[in-house]
């Protein structure tokens, strides 16, 4: 059984703690309901012949549930320390120069991916074996990953992360404001664990 973590997340510029507070809920709710199903499957496989239609959707359920799980692990820890800029010397900032010019072409081309219609998540993955990061969208968040990939940085855009803050139309403001409030520090943090593996040859 997993626990929900908690985060210590400082006041943030352009968005609220209540929008925080609300998100971190919804987070928790991920939790349970990952737990929840998996106590559940062991029964339902007793017979599974009988139980095939409500097995079959539960396996579906729990890989979602799963997904927003650590997902918004990610995502929460993102905050953690407060803002920090991107160090230019830092191992991170010199791959996103070899492989998109200038480290700050980075930001607007995962802010496009973020801004596309419909709910889900942008994310940054690094491929140890191909030694390159990868971007891409998860719609909803159990479909659409690069498969076995680790992440380096995820950004929310379900319309709850904004709705309250910005309304409707406000994911691009919403987007703007995560990326202000961005520790990269930790972001480098990772990149660095994830980037020291090589696969063997």
């Amino acid at each position: 059984m997993y626990e929900a973590k908690t985060f210590s997340i400082p006041e943030l510029d352009g968005i609220s703690k209540k929008s925080i507070d609300e998100h971190l809920g919804l987070y928790q709710g991920y939790v349970k309901n990952f737990n929840a199903i998996s106590s559940a499957l062991p029964e339902y496989a007793k017979d599974s012949e009988k139980n095939a239609h409500a097995l079959s959707e539960l396996i579906r359920r729990r890989s979602f549930e799963f997904g927003g799980m650590r997902l918004h692990e990610y995502y929460f820890e993102q905050f953690e320390g407060g803002a920090k800029e991107l160090n230019p010397e830092s191992a991170l900032a010199k791959q996103f120069e070899k492989e998109y010019k200038k480290a700050e072409h980075v930001q607007p081309y995962i802010k496009a991916i973020g801004n596309m219609r419909g709910p889900g998540w942008a994310i940054l993955y690094w491929d140890a074996y191909g030694q390159q990061l990868l971007a891409g969208f998860s719609g909803e968040q159990h479909i659409g990953h690069f498969v076995t990939l680790p992440i380096v940085l995820a950004l929310d855009v379900w319309e709850h992360t904004y709705l309250l803050d910005y309304g409707a139309q406000g994911k691009g403001k919403y987007i703007d404001a995560f990326f202000k409030n961005l520790n990269w520090g930790l972001i480098e943090d990772r990149f660095a664990k994830l980037s020291s593996w090589k696969p063997a040859a």
